[in-house]
């Protein structure tokens, strides 16, 4: 008995002494680690010219957060969005993302790849846990990091000694040109560069997606919004959605008026609808968000 109580002494000792996780320390647990993986049966293509998947991201790798990261990731929601906005300023579009370890022990797995990302890249997993958290706070890192990839995608366009800016975890696959000569030459700084352009794509419909969540009006009416609730509203008439919820419009939540339809139309939806990228709607976007962060300093 003695000897049963000093060790459960020092077990307890253990677990005091033991220091919680810091902001940093969880965001890099979760990105290396999110806990869920599952087998991706289909590549993701996109455009030559990338189009916005109005409103998701361009993720294809299978992993996302677990059920226990998720809670976790809400218990400690300020430090992690905190830590979240300082690795945002800190990325480096020079450096080479380190793969990380697989996951030791993933909560969920359905014959998926058990990694993450690099948690100091710009990465999926990063934007994913900004819409979880609902983070309108990290608007301002949002805009500063985007600018400076949009200026270095420019200048890899420009100058062919320049160096492509990298991202990790976008694995888009570029539809085929109509020509297949031209398809072929293509090299790995041209798909480099493409993964960099879904990154940029992404970085612009969270903003936008993280303030039509909160149904701020400037966000409701802009070009976006209103190429979306166009083509939203032409599936609905071609799918005979109208009558289950006629009054639809931008301030209702498409996914309830989705579920009111027939069984299995919302598989030929998967709330992914393509908008035609500009730079006038990425600038009125951006517009948009700075006006959030004047608002709600």
């Amino acid at each position: 008995m003695k000897g049963l109580i000093t060790c459960l002494c020092i077990v307890s000792a253990f677990h005091a002494s033991a220091k919680p996780l810091t902001g940093p320390d969880l965001l890099d647990k979760v990105i290396s680690h999110p806990g869920s993986y599952s087998q991706v049966c289909d590549v993701m293509m996109a455009k030559s010219e990338i189009p916005y998947r109005a409103f998701t991201l361009s993720d294809a790798n299978g992993a996302s957060f677990s059920q226990a990261n998720l809670r976790l990731m809400e218990a400690n929601r300020e430090a992690v969005i905190t830590a979240t906005r300082a690795r945002l300023l800190a990325i480096d579009f020079t450096k080479n993302p380190t793969p990380p370890k697989e996951d030791p022990l993933p909560e969920e797995n359905n014959d998926g790849s058990l990694y993450g990302n690099d948690p100091t890249t710009l990465n999926p997993l990063l934007l994913a846990l900004i819409l979880e958290l609902k983070a309108t706070e990290a608007l301002p890192e949002l805009l500063a990091v985007e600018e400076k990839l949009v200026q270095q995608i420019a200048a890899a366009k420009e100058n062919a000694s320049a160096p492509v800016p990298l991202v990790d975890g976008w694995f888009v696959a570029e539809e085929p040109s109509a020509d297949e000569e031209e398809k072929a030459d293509r090299s790995e700084r041209h798909h480099t560069l493409f993964q960099a352009r879904n990154a940029q794509r992404d970085l612009v419909i969270i903003m936008q997606m993280l303030l039509r969540d909160k149904k701020y009006p400037p966000a409701l009416k802009d070009s976006i919004e209103t190429a979306y609730q166009k083509k939203m509203q032409a599936l609905a008439k071609e799918e005979g959605w109208e009558k289950f919820l006629p009054s639809w419009s931008a301030a209702d939540d498409e996914m309830e008026y989705i579920e009111k339809s027939p069984s299995g139309v919302y598989h030929k939806v998967e709330r992914v609808i393509e908008i035609p990228y500009t730079r006038e709607s990425r600038d009125e976007v951006r517009a948009v968000a700075e006006q959030w962060v004047k608002e709600h300093p």
